[in-house]
């Protein structure tokens, strides 16, 4: 199975230039996340020689600006997508889905999308101090590949509840952790939960951080994996 990085933001100069977040493509036809900003979303979806009629299904990890904004073109052009939200998702982002006639559906629990490939289910964090749910992505091999967007409810939250469902060893862990507020210290104690939940390799990007990320690079060694757009990755 190939990922590959179609956007990914990580740092203030992005976030001015082309814009802030995530999108990963799973495959050849299953989106997870659509970025900020919908023209570079577009732009390198074209690059990468995807037509978004050929995408089957959208995973939405949480209803925030910076993983929605491209989803609405696809929506357009391609209405015969199937996408998954979280079930306690705001009900302005659900009015607006709703706008577009396509199949949802709403997650509570963990469910097979396609075959080896699974959401999480709704993971409750929070984010200034108000709930938020969010999903992760699963691809199911001899190892588990967990995909996060922000990991609001804290990305060691995460992989413990998707191990209570799923008790392979997780082999890789990406996306973003939402570790750029957070102190050294708060950082590390992270990483040490993370190591002792046994995992092999981590690409931490987006709300990570620049710091973050230096310091899982320093822990993790050659088990840590730079990601940014267009980086593929064969799990």
């Amino acid at each position: 199975m190939i990922i590959k990085v179609i956007a990914e933001a990580s740092t203030e100069l992005e976030r001015k230039t082309v814009g802030w977040g995530v999108s990963f493509l799973i495959g050849d036809d299953l989106l997870f996340d659509t970025f900020s900003n919908e023209n570079f979303l577009r732009e390198n979806l074209v690059r990468s020689g995807i037509d978004v009629r050929q995408l089957k299904y959208i995973v939405i990890s949480h209803d925030h600006w910076d993983h929605t904004g491209g989803l609405w073109y696809i929506l357009k052009e391609n209405p015969a997508v199937r996408v998954f939200i979280c079930k306690g998702f705001s009900a302005e982002f659900k009015e607006k889905l709703s706008r577009f006639k396509v199949d949802v559906v709403e997650v509570e629990k963990p469910m097979e999308i396609e075959r080896g490939i699974f959401t999480s289910g709704e993971i409750m964090g929070t984010y200034n101090n108000t709930p938020l749910p969010e999903q992760a992505l699963i691809i199911k091999g001899d190892r588990l590949t967990v995909i996060t967007g922000c990991a609001h409810p804290g990305i060691a939250t995460m992989l413990r509840r998707i191990r209570e469902t799923f008790p392979q060893r997780i082999g890789l862990i990406l996306g973003g952790f939402h570790l750029y507020d957070k102190s050294d210290a708060e950082i590390h104690k992270i990483i040490k939960e993370i190591i002792a939940l046994d995992v092999e390799r981590v690409a931490p990007c987006h709300c990570t951080g620049e710091r973050a990320i230096d310091m899982f690079q320093r822990e993790f060694g050659y088990r840590f994996i730079k990601i940014r757009t267009g980086t593929e990755l064969e799990v």
